[in-house]
């Protein structure tokens, strides 16, 4: 290795210090691992204590991305406008009230749209506040490390080691809840409401990068209100083929991830498992997931990483497409791991890829436009998948063709930008 390589690998890999190490992982850890437990929770629910339809839990499931669709740029500028820290010490705080409003629902009314409606309610505000909780972990390591292959690496792995502990976790509280007089619901929500606990005080803990600003009056609303400027600088930086690239992967990795994490749980019930069973194989998936991220500084040695991360969407749509095809333990089992493996590797190198394509300065409206597009699949894709498996007679495994095959035209889709664009060649070159 010569003298200038050295020097390179040094640049890429800053020294943090234990504290903004600690609350950089472990903020990401206890916010990613809440979205599973809500993914598991609610479609469970929904067709278990209020008798849903696949419809309807799609759109309960869609409706949680649906706000953050729409302003996560807002979300990414605000939080490099105010900073990481103070966003998301507010939005914990909210999170943690409005989860424990979820099992007041039936307590309200028993006509079923209107359960319906106040679940789309919560599931709006509570995946607004998550979504913006997330984008505040991924620019803060971005801030600290500015795209480092090795931090992006160990945080997707703990990031995913994250859905394997929780889902189990949640499900464990179902089997509870049922068999007592609290009912599966309050003990599921109170889990919930006890992790966003945790990352409140994570997120307190949290220290300002020293490349980063922050003003130190307080917020003043025309801070907080969407700015025009805001959207057309991200869409901008959308018009890069780069970005867009990432994007676009991004999107389809998630929209899997969707599929997966939604209906995973009622198919499961469909043929007789219990709630820790589910939450065991669900978060399994993301076990394999965490294990298979941490090569990414060595993988990107043998090729380039935007094929890398189009192989890995193909592997996980494949993990997905066979689920249907088995209902013991382990089949299962080897579609989870197929579907994990894509998806640990697979993230890795989008988050690493984005940190490289856009300054610091940009980081958190770049991660907002990345995670625009990951809500509109996560909004539109868990109704989709509703409404294939209705129209075929309740299949449930319809709904995990159909988004396999929709998801895999979306690859090859890539495949295309990929060779057409030399931008994208330059960028993601594997040196």
């Amino acid at each position: 290795m010569t003298s200038q390589d050295q020097n390179e690998e040094t640049a890429e890999e800053p020294k943090l210090t234990f504290r903004a190490e600690f609350t950089a992982y472990s903020s990401a850890f206890i916010s990613i691992g809440i979205l599973p437990m809500i993914q598991l929770i609610v479609p469970l629910w929904c067709l278990v204590s209020l008798g849903m339809s696949a419809t309807m839990i799609g759109i309960a499931a869609g409706a949680r991305s649906l706000l953050a669709a729409i302003f996560s740029i807002h979300s990414g500028a605000v939080l490099d406008r105010i900073g990481v820290r103070r966003v998301m010490i507010w939005c914990t705080v909210a999170s943690i009230v409005l989860t424990l409003m979820y099992p007041v629902v039936p307590d309200i009314t028993s006509v079923i749209i209107i359960q319906l409606i106040l679940i789309v309610i919560l599931q709006l505000l509570t995946g607004f506040m998550h979504t913006i909780g997330w984008i505040g972990c991924q620019t803060q390591l971005g801030q600290l490390t500015k795209g480092s292959p090795k931090h992006m690496g160990r945080f997707t792995s703990v990031s995913n080691f994250a859905n394997f502990f929780t889902p189990p976790l949640a499900g464990w509280a179902w089997d509870i809840g049922q068999a007592t007089p609290i009912g599966g619901a309050w003990a599921a929500f109170g889990v919930i409401a006890a992790c966003n606990i945790a990352l409140w005080i994570s997120v307190s803990l949290m220290p300002v990068p020293d490349s980063v600003t922050i003003p130190k009056e307080r917020p003043r609303l025309r801070d907080l209100w969407p700015r025009l400027i805001d959207y057309k600088e991200a869409f901008r930086l959308f018009l890069i083929p780069s970005v867009a690239f990432v994007v676009m992967a991004s999107l389809f990795m998630n929209g899997l991830i969707q599929v997966r994490m939604n209906f995973m749980s009622i198919y499961m019930e469909s043929i007789g498992y219990e709630g820790r069973i589910i939450g065991l194989i669900t978060g399994f998936a993301y076990l394999i997931a965490g294990v298979t991220a941490l090569p990414t500084n060595w993988a990107r040695k043998f090729l380039a990483p935007h094929w890398i991360v189009i192989f890995m969407i193909l592997l996980s749509a494949i993990g997905n497409a066979i689920v249907p095809v088995f209902d013991g333990l382990p089949g299962l089992t080897l579609s989870t791991v197929i579907f994990g493996a894509g998806v640990g590797l697979g993230m890795a190198y989008i988050l690493m890829l984005l940190s490289r394509s856009v300054p610091v300065s940009q980081f958190g409206l770049s991660v907002g436009l990345r995670t625009t597009g990951n809500r509109v699949g996560a909004t539109i894709v868990p109704p989709l998948a509703g409404l294939a498996i209705d129209l075929a007679g309740g299949d449930i495994g319809a709904g995990f063709y159909a988004m396999s095959i929709l998801f895999t035209v979306g690859a090859i889709g890539l495949v295309y930008m990929a060779i057409r664009s030399d931008n994208i060649r330059e960028t993601f070159s594997k040196k």
